[in-house]
């Protein structure tokens, strides 16, 4: 009688546990999650943005191009993510392969605001249900750019 009482207030434990257990819902999908799935759900932040000229990649440039604006998004969840949509300033673009746990992507934004205000929200449209739906955004305000020095060829020698 002893072994039967010990084994149903277990199961009147384990019960209880399970009904207890909060769950998480995404505003925009109706996608229910438990609190244990938390720590295998992907999670985008933006990283960080800054400006750039197009086509730059060392210290000078070949000729002078249009600023823009980077953005840096990572996924610092434990799951892969899959496609979703980054909004800078009402520009979209889409990462239509998502990202795997610890992935980052960087995306460029043509063209620059004459305020100088950026505001990127990675996941935009709600389509991946993360483990924290708060940290997708960032806002950055970009200094007066100084133009990087021409690259200047090198000549060859001639025989």
């Amino acid at each position: 009688m002893r072994i039967l009482n010990t084994r149903l207030a277990f199961l009147i434990i384990v019960l209880v546990m399970v009904a207890c257990t909060p769950t998480f819902t995404s505003p925009t999908n109706p996608i229910v999650v438990s609190t244990s799935e938390l720590t295998l759900l992907p999670d985008l932040i933006i990283k960080l943005m800054y400006l750039e000229m197009e086509g730059r990649h060392s210290n000078c440039v070949e000729a002078y191009t249009p600023y823009g604006i980077r953005v840096l998004v990572e996924n610092i969840g434990l799951a892969s993510a899959g496609p979703f949509d980054v909004d800078m300033n009402g520009m979209r673009q889409q990462v239509d392969e998502g990202l795997v746990a610890g992935q980052f992507i960087e995306l460029h934004f043509s063209g620059t605001a004459p305020s100088g205000q950026y505001e990127a929200y990675a996941d935009v449209t709600d389509h991946v249900v993360e483990n924290q739906e708060d940290n997708n955004s960032l806002s950055f305000l970009a200094p007066t750019p100084t133009p990087p020095p021409l690259c200047t060829a090198t000549p060859t020698p001639t025989p």
